[in-house]
């Protein structure tokens, strides 16, 4: 299906449905636009801010507000956060009817924290109406809602739209944090940006070529050149080059490695290899049903893909303590399931079971791992 625009002579007489097309294009083409060159993310704040506090009877929690930003989402649809916005205690049980705990603890292990789109009628135009008119202009009020997954909701993939589509209608998630809550008090007691291997992406750029306009294109991790922040340079001013360096403060880059145009390689540390033949790489700790397992620090996906890394995984289950049950009653725990799938992600549950009456209740459980990576021999 092609994409089409109105087209207008003079003389016509317009109508409600032909300017409405007008906007409807126009947010199309801005949506195909974030959407083909762009990636979704966060653009600039949606942060979790926090405010200590203590209940009456001295239990500590926090509140926790995502303060006013920008996201696009994987539609190319605008998230636009004007106000900071508190996050809801009450929304969270809602969502999460039996959220997971840590082990004998009432305090969840990490749930993600989402914004996404929604549209809502706004108050109508007063504007004068022509003698066929019936009602006056209408607005539609696009607004951010908060949302809480459960674990392993992060890393879950969404639908693309067609090639064609404009913004979605706000089924699509931002990623913007995550969130520990207690269950025995109601309050949230914990935010963070990262869990379980999956952090905050920020907003990106889909290129096949960036080319600069004034000699140079440089790359650093945030928007301000302050002393200390690393940056990558390449430019043709005043000699061609690559340079890897840290800011000085009033805009130069120190250089910390540097490749002239003839290929001579210039560093100012240590060159240190890694990755020989027979190196091995190890990640342990806990992890709870769903989650997905990381891998070893200065260790890539891609690289796992080519064979250029051979993974070894081994898991265990936690069986919850005696007692923990959710009668407490003396229920058995039974494991049922101790595994990882292709994607590394855990399944790890069981069976309370009621001896004298032989009922069963599914409960999802944690488990310790172990994930080593190493280089082949030859490699």
């Amino acid at each position: 299906m092609s994409v089409a625009r109105p087209v207008f002579s003079d003389g016509a007489i317009l109508s409600a449905d032909d300017l409405s097309t007008l906007e409807t294009e126009g947010r199309g083409r801005d949506a195909r636009h974030s959407r083909h060159l762009h990636l979704p993310g966060v653009g600039a704040g949606l942060r979790l801010h926090e405010e200590p506090r203590a209940l009456t009877t001295g239990p500590a929690y926090v509140e926790i507000t995502l303060l006013s930003g920008y996201a696009v989402d994987g539609t190319g649809r605008e998230l636009v956060v004007a106000a900071d916005m508190p996050l809801s205690p009450d929304r969270f049980q809602q969502q999460n009817l039996s959220p997971p705990t840590e082990p004998g603890q009432t305090v969840t292990v990490w749930h993600p924290v989402f914004v996404r789109g929604r549209d809502t009628v706004a108050a109508r135009s007063t504007a004068m109406l022509g003698c066929q008119g019936s009602s006056g202009g209408g607005r539609i009020a696009e607004e951010v809602e908060i949302e809480f997954g459960r674990p392993g909701d992060a890393s879950a993939s969404q639908p693309v739209p067609a090639p064609d589509a404009g913004p979605g209608d706000g089924t699509w998630r931002v990623l913007v944090g995550f969130v520990r809550f207690d269950t025995a008090i109601g309050q949230f007691v914990k935010s963070g940006s990262s869990a379980d291997g999956v952090s905050v992406s920020g907003a990106g750029a889909r290129a096949a070529l960036v080319a600069g306009q004034f000699g140079k294109v440089e790359l650093r991790g945030q928007a301000e050149a302050d002393s200390g922040v690393p940056a990558l340079v390449l430019g043709s001013e005043p000699a061609p080059g690559l340079v890897f360096g840290t800011h000085s403060g009033s805009g130069a880059v120190s250089p910390l490695m540097s490749v002239d145009a003839s290929g001579n390689l210039e560093i100012q540390g240590a060159l240190k290899a890694k990755g020989t033949a027979g190196s091995v790489r190890v990640v342990g700790g806990t992890a709870y049903d769903g989650t997905v397992l990381p891998l070893p620090a200065e260790v890539d996906q891609a690289t796992v893909d080519s064979g250029g890394i051979e993974l070894v995984t081994s898991i265990s289950p936690r069986l919850p303590p005696p007692g923990s049950s959710p009668s407490g009653t003396g229920e058995l725990f039974l494991p049922a399931e101790c595994r990882i799938d292709s994607a590394r992600r855990v399944h790890c549950w069981g069976h309370w079971l009621d001896p004298t009456t032989g009922n069963t209740t599914m409960t999802a459980i944690s488990c310790d791992y172990v994930v080593l990576a190493a280089v082949p021999g030859g490699a």
